[in-house]
């Protein structure tokens, strides 16, 4: 990510919410925010000119008119050329904002929390789907009691039956899905402890969690957004891994991936 949007991305939680809506913008239509004078960007972020005048300030611009041109020089990675470059800084900016958002405390609580669980239900919809998938699959095979749920009249039911020694995990980019939020409150009201995975700001989903580990808003590049996935993987990654710490943790990891092989090379026989 380029030096502005990652100083915009590593504000943002303590932006107003005029503040957010010019972030937003800027973070999600950069080459259009460069074609905007400020009375435009005000009407598309419906904030005011003093507003973007004193945004620019607090991402360490003197003024609209240095923004536009520090954004400006940023997206020269459009060049083909520069595609390589683009997407290995993009990445490396990427770990950089997430190791600086989630402090080692919040991943060691996560984790005790996941350990000391009776039953972990891993909340996730539409592509969020995918990583609570994937991270049931993973501590399932460390012997841990997991179980994904991707569809949204499942999720309500569970978090019915929940207790307060189970624990669930939730992934959501936006934080604010209702289906989502809605099963996460009745699950609060029986004592459920909650994780939340979300891209950084206060969301309805923050507000219903004990513990809140950050990912990335999405940059678009023109086609496709860039690096948020990655950086919920990141994530899943690194507290697989200190699970995995634990001796009897990876013996049963181990044998589980033994017996997953063993039983695929029987099906191919």
């Amino acid at each position: 990510m380029s030096t502005l949007l990652k100083e915009i991305q590593l504000k943002y939680s303590s932006l107003s919410e005029k503040d957010k809506r010019i972030a937003n913008f800027l973070i999600s239509h950069p080459a259009e925010a460069t074609r905007c004078n400020i009375k435009e960007l005000a009407k598309k972020t419906k904030t005011s000119t003093s507003t973007i005048t004193r945004f620019a300030k607090k991402v360490s611009c003197k003024n609209f008119v240095e923004l536009k041109v520090k954004l400006a020089q940023e997206l020269q990675y459009e060049s083909h050329d520069d595609i390589h470059v683009f997407l290995k800084n993009h990445y490396k900016n990427m770990i950089d904002n997430i190791q600086n958002l989630n402090g080692n405390e919040q991943i060691q609580e996560v984790i005790r929390l996941i350990v000391e669980a009776k039953n972990i239900y891993i909340y996730g919809l539409g592509s969020s789907g995918l990583a609570a998938q994937e991270f049931n699959y993973r501590l399932s095979r460390m012997g841990l009691s997991s179980q994904s749920i991707t569809d949204s009249h499942l999720m309500l039911i569970r978090s019915a039956l929940c207790t307060e020694n189970d624990l669930i995990l939730a992934f959501s980019r936006s934080g604010q899905t209702k289906d989502l939020i809605t099963s996460i409150e009745k699950a609060k009201k029986k004592g459920v402890k909650v994780v939340s995975f979300t891209a950084y700001g206060e969301t309805p989903l923050t507000k219903a969690s004990d513990v809140t580990l950050w990912t990335m808003h999405p940059v678009k590049n023109g086609y496709f957004s860039t690096g948020i996935d990655l950086s919920t993987f990141y994530l899943i990654d690194l507290i697989s891994l200190k699970l995995l710490a634990d001796p009897a943790r990876k013996t049963t990891y181990e044998e589980t991936i033994s017996v997953i092989s063993s039983e695929s090379h029987i099906k191919k026989g």
